[in-house]
């Protein structure tokens, strides 16, 4: 390709992959209002125009109101300050996180950027080398060793996955040599068995905790905000999309009264396990304090989503972390990022 016509050609793939994620945000928030609106959560016409209103005024652009508008629909009312998800990941997301967004995407950099009892990565596949959780490479032999030692059946997330997909569980009986390599880049982590009360909700997916962190202009990590991610009944492992999420008090632990499944559809409880309300996440000090450690380790992205498991003797244990979306939080926790100094925010 000429010199010249490079430009031209990562402009035009540019526009066409901003025109992608504007037709995917918009799309996501239009369906999410018209299942709210089936479940009894329409919003007036007053609330529809201030949103159109503040989305001109705050963040450049009408296409932004669907999120606002969803997230009056999921509260009951209009709060003042919300961030909507198609702004941030249009225009937040590159400037407070940067290339820092990705870095998650590469499991093997957990050992480079964090030293914490939280981390339970047992070994890493990284560009057709097998790394220890002390960065030192191994052969085949000695990894099959030690992922014998972490029990009979083991967790594998691959590289550059999301939303739960590219995990799957692992007989270790069945792994040689030939079959380790056959993973590609990911890592290896024990299966965990979780915490008598977060093992109630019906199915046999590990419930996830999220704790939410930003970093302001100065000064150390704040929490901003955590729920808890629930898998349907039958999967091993929750999914994005038909996860189950609550939201979760993060100085008390307790579960709010309602849910919200990944459409959108209002739940009061989970399948077969009763009502939310009355319950609570345990460990959830340990957590927050874990998270806001992990933070300061890396204080290059400003927005980090970290996914805990609080394990049957009440351990917290990072499955994973990432730069995470705005919308849940936003909707049932928010304002979460006022103070902060962001475009279109106080």
């Amino acid at each position: 390709m000429r010199a010249g016509l490079k430009p031209v050609a990562k402009a035009a793939i540019a526009s066409l992959t901003l025109n992608e994620l504007r037709w995917r945000k918009r799309r996501e928030a239009e369906a999410g209002l018209r299942v709210l609106a089936a479940n009894g959560r329409k919003i007036s016409e007053a609330a529809r125009r201030r949103a159109r209103e503040e989305a001109k005024q705050k963040f450049g652009h009408e296409r932004h109101a669907p999120w606002l508008m969803l997230y009056a629909a999921a509260r009951g009312d209009y709060l003042e300050g919300w961030l909507p998800e198609s702004f941030y990941a249009e225009n937040l997301m590159p400037q407070v996180n940067g290339i820092a967004h990705h870095l998650s995407r590469v499991q093997a950099t957990n050992p480079v950027f964090f030293d914490s009892p939280a981390i339970c990565d047992l070994l890493y596949l990284i560009n057709g080398r097998i790394l220890t959780p002390q960065k030192v490479a191994i052969e085949p032999s000695a990894a099959l060793e030690r992922l014998r030692a972490g029990g009979e059946t083991l967790v594998f997330k691959a590289d550059h996955s999301a939303f739960g997909k590219g995990v799957r569980s692992v007989a270790v009986k069945d792994l040689d040599a030939a079959t380790l390599y056959g993973f590609g880049n990911g890592v290896f982590q024990p299966l965990l068995r979780p915490h008598p009360e977060l093992a109630r909700f019906g199915s046999p997916a590990l419930a996830t905790l999220r704790v939410a962190t930003v970093l302001a202009q100065t000064g150390a990590p704040l929490i901003r905000s955590s729920y808890l991610k629930i898998g349907q009944p039958g999967q091993a492992h929750v999914l994005a999309r038909d996860q189950l999420r609550v939201a979760v008090d993060p100085e008390s632990g307790e579960l709010a009264a309602e849910g919200f499944h990944a459409d959108w559809r209002p739940a009061t409880g989970a399948q077969g396990a009763g009502p939310f309300a009355g319950h609570r996440v345990p460990a959830i000090s340990e957590a927050v304090q874990t998270a806001l450690h992990l933070h300061r380790q890396l204080p290059l992205a400003r927005f980090i989503c970290w996914d805990f498991a609080i394990d049957e003797a009440e351990r917290v244990r990072l499955l994973e972390w990432e730069g995470g979306v705005v919308s849940f939080a936003e909707a049932t926790q928010g304002p979460c990022f006022q103070g902060l100094g962001w475009p279109g925010l106080a």
